[in-house]
């Protein structure tokens, strides 16, 4: 089950996006939650904190580069 961004999340996730463009933004989120979906599903966090999506939010920034 997918979690639910706040609107401050989103914020947070637009301003680490950088200048990638809307669909770039988009992935990101997408790649966001999928990762903390996952850390949650694994047992690792038991609820999103501000520190799990920002480094969440670097990591998916990061990848493939």
């Amino acid at each position: 089950m997918p979690i639910e961004l706040s609107k401050d999340d989103r914020a947070m996730i637009r301003a680490g996006a950088g200048d990638l463009d809307t669909a770039g933004v988009q992935a990101l989120e997408a790649g966001v939650v999928s990762r903390l979906t996952k850390m949650i599903e694994r047992g690792e966090i038991s609820h999103v904190t501000k520190n799990n999506l920002r480094a969440s939010i670097t990591l998916e920034t990061g990848r493939g580069k």
